[in-house]
């Protein structure tokens, strides 16, 4: 598989003249001893010369993102000035620190002021890495301060970020799942496809002591939702390593939140408290739809209650 390059923390020419060419860069962030959680989510479509920013932040109090303590997307922004590693849009500024190591996320507005650095725990995690198509993941060591309608807090922690580039059509239809634990030099990571409540792990790794392994099969089973709004409540994941190693994982979602990433892709966002091999570990899972498959019959079991 081939290895980012510090090319990748810069945009990638459009591989084709698709209008929904699109590039993605995630940031989360948590502090489980308050439930709360946020996303920063710029995405970018150059062929159109058009980007978006979203940066949301919630915790059990309300999942619906005119409820939730902070949600703002704003879309149809111009593309920035310069390239992806320092660049400003919407109130948002990315700069590269470190390449593929460290970097430094700020937001502001009138409500909220945001200033958070991600330091790599290991080298990004590579699913594919081309011209026409690729995707990183890093488990990260996340420090700095989130200001909220007058609240200092500060943020010291472990999280994920990811990136993207490839054409993101909003008239596909879509089942995943993407759920990982980080936890110092240990992180585990899984993404999914398919099922109403069992999809098959396509992707992955497993870090340990800051040796990562390649996850290459497995699980990712919602063993509970919520029987008024459909969310999950308990997640579990079984993975395969690709050295013969199994990883159990159970996952009680602490707060969520109803997330609508493009017009094609909706996620229920949850903060988790995972048991993995015995060790309490904080992460995420995001319980990705399509429109279509949430509104039809095949999707109808996202309102039942599994045990």
């Amino acid at each position: 598989m081939t290895a980012a390059s510090p090319a990748d923390d810069r945009f990638h020419p459009p591989a084709e003249d698709h209008p929904l060419w699109t590039e993605t860069s995630w940031y989360g962030f948590s502090l489980p001893e308050r439930r709360l959680a946020g996303a920063i989510y710029p995405l970018f479509r150059p062929n159109l010369g058009t980007c978006s920013v979203g940066v949301h932040v919630w915790d059990d109090s309300a999942h619906e993102p005119w409820r939730v303590l902070y949600s703002r997307c704003l879309w149809h922004l111009p593309m920035p000035e310069g390239d992806l590693d320092d660049c400003e849009m919407g109130g948002l500024a990315l700069r590269c620190l470190e390449p593929l190591s460290r970097y430094r996320v700020r937001y502001a507005d009138a409500r909220i002021a945001l200033d958070l650095v991600y330091e790599g725990l290991a080298p990004p995690h590579a699913l594919s890495v081309d011209p026409a198509r690729g995707h990183l993941d890093q488990a990260c060591r996340v420090s700095g301060r989130l200001e909220l309608d007058g609240e200092e807090i500060a943020v010291e922690g472990f999280d994920m970020r990811d990136r993207s580039w490839h054409v993101r059509d909003d008239m596909r239809t879509t089942r995943a799942g993407y759920s990982y634990a980080i936890d110092g030099d240990s992180a585990l990571h899984a993404m999914s496809m398919g099922g109403d409540d069992d999809g098959a792990i396509v992707a992955g790794f497993e870090l340990r002591g800051g040796s990562p392994c390649d996850l290459v099969g497995g699980e990712r089973r919602v063993t509970e939702r919520d029987p008024a709004g459909g969310f999950p409540r308990r997640v579990d994941l079984t993975a395969h390593r690709r050295d013969g190693r199994n990883v159990a994982a159970r996952g009680t979602c602490l707060s969520r939140f109803a997330f609508q990433a493009t017009p094609g892709m909706f996620a229920w966002i949850s903060l988790v408290e995972w048991e993995v091999d015995g060790r309490r570990i904080f992460g995420a899972d995001q319980d990705i739809w399509s429109p279509d498959l949430l509104g039809s019959r095949s999707g109808a079991s996202v309102h039942s209650e599994r045990a």
